[in-house]
């Protein structure tokens, strides 16, 4: 596998120990910087860790090519090509076509392959008797991190969930520049995703609503990674069960009305679960309109739909600026237009895992359980809301597949959602033309391609077919 010979933590621990200047790098001087020295104390391992945090902005690549690929959005009006190839369904493994699609690859393994180098060094650093405790905490956040990265590759560039396929993804468990790995099973990558997550938990110490933090990995947003890949496997009763635990732990209830919006300012943090800090980078809110106001990608029509004037997603999610419809989701906070946090897990969608794990179930029990957490949900969400009740688990999947759609739209689930269930895409005529309209539910391009320049670097990894 061709990964990134070069690790964040380098470049941070130079700037923490000082002593070499640009030019003045000398291979042999043991001052030098080097993977073998850069590691000496646990605080140098708190860097390294910070290191693999910033990497899993990864993630925005997730959200981004979900969102075109699926009915979430349209070109916009002031579009000059971005995304559209892929929009178009034209991508393929290529840089120049598949520039949307094939990132998202590279950048999972640089979080997995910045764990790899930091794990190992956690118990050689040298650590103060009051900082030892915080050897487990950096270990279990990095192993955490390392799971749900792996689960990023396996989301994207495989099959629906398959243990005995054998087309997951490569799994590595150390830094190795020069690995040529093959693809591991979908079982093996499972195993071991859910081992990182498994033994992250038991590290990490208990947390109350007092002392979460949504900044970093712990027992109650593991939790809530792990209903997400339950559902994602068809384990209904897991998927109830970790969605229970987070919801449980009351550490961000839902919220509504101001509160709710306030969320997608960076006003607060309320419903954040796990979040990665954009200070001062437009990452996430420029890849759909520009500082400059240019309007690349824009809420589909489809999706505008969806929304009552009573339902505060609507203002919070879709806005206008000039008469053009934008993503208002990711617009702009304090710190300025376009640089908002990437809010990659919240408690609504705890609520949705169990309302469509409820509704699989299927029992009339089972349904009244699903029914009682999408009614919850609607009403911190619409003014005036009335409880609806299912006659039916197939008319509450419905529901909840729709209220997947309005409420975590633009946030990396659509396209696989879709996928899960075996659905199409099917956009508005208003929102495509009739050659990219649809997207039947058997085609190869759910599966994204994995890069060409990856297979071209590592002839064991095998390309997805179709590309």
């Amino acid at each position: 596998m061709k990964l990134k010979k070069y690790s964040l933590l380098l470049i941070a621990a130079a700037l923490f120990i000082g002593g070499c200047k640009k030019g003045n790098y000398d291979l042999f001087d043991p001052e030098s910087i080097s993977e073998a020295n850069a590691f000496q104390t646990l605080d140098h391992v708190q860097l390294g860790v910070n290191g693999a945090f910033g990497r899993y902005g990864a993630y925005t690549s997730q959200v981004y090519a979900g969102a075109l690929v699926s009915d979430e959005s349209k070109i916009g009006a002031d579009n000059g090509g971005q995304g559209a190839l892929t929009f178009r369904y034209q991508f393929s493994a290529d840089a120049t076509t598949g520039g949307d699609v094939t990132p998202a690859w590279a950048q999972f393994y640089s979080v997995i392959d910045q764990c790899n180098r930091v794990l190992p060094k956690i118990p050689l650093v040298t650590a103060t008797p009051d900082q030892e405790y915080r050897r487990d905490i950096l270990k279990g956040q990095l192993l955490a991190l390392r799971g749900i990265s792996l689960f990023g590759a396996l989301q994207m560039y495989c099959k629906n969930w398959d243990p005995a396929d054998p087309m997951g993804v490569p799994v590595l468990t150390s830094a190795d520049p020069l690995a040529k790995p093959a693809r591991n099973t979908q079982l093996e990558t499972m195993t071991q995703i859910e081992n990182d997550l498994a033994a992250a938990k038991l590290l990490l110490p208990a947390v109350t609503p007092a002392t979460f933090s949504d900044t970093v990995m712990n027992r109650v947003n593991i939790a809530a990674y792990q209903a997400r890949i339950a559902l994602h496997k068809g384990d209904y009763n897991g998927a109830i069960a970790f969605a229970t635990e987070v919801i449980n732990s009351n550490v961000k209830p839902l919220v509504s009305g101001a509160n709710f919006s306030g969320i997608w300012t960076d006003a607060n943090f309320n419903e954040s679960l796990f979040r990665v800090r954009y200070l001062t980078l437009t990452n996430l809110g420029g890849l759909w309109t520009t500082t400059g106001n240019l309007v690349y990608i824009s809420p589909s029509d489809k999706l505008v739909a969806t929304y009552s004037a009573s339902d505060v997603r609507k203002a919070a999610y879709i806005g206008t600026l000039s008469g053009k419809p934008v993503v208002n989701k990711h617009f702009t906070s304090s710190r300025g237009g376009r640089i908002v946090d990437l809010k990659a897990c919240r408690t609504a969608e705890m609520y949705l895992i169990r309302a469509e794990a409820y509704a699989k179930k299927g029992a009339a029990a089972d349904v009244l359980l699903g029914a009682a957490d999408l009614n919850f949900l609607r009403s911190n969400r619409i003014t005036g809301y009335v409880n609806v009740v299912f006659g039916t688990a197939a008319d509450l999947l419905t529901a909840t597949l729709d209220e997947r759609y309005k409420e975590l739209c633009f946030e990396g689930f659509r396209f696989w959602d879709l996928r899960r269930n075996n659905l199409p895409v099917a956009r508005l005529a208003s929102d495509a033309s009739p050659d990219w309209q649809n997207l039947p539910a058997n085609s190869f391009r759910f599966i994204l391609p994995i890069p060409q320049r990856e297979i071209d670097a590592n002839h064991n990894v095998i390309q997805n077919t179709g590309y």
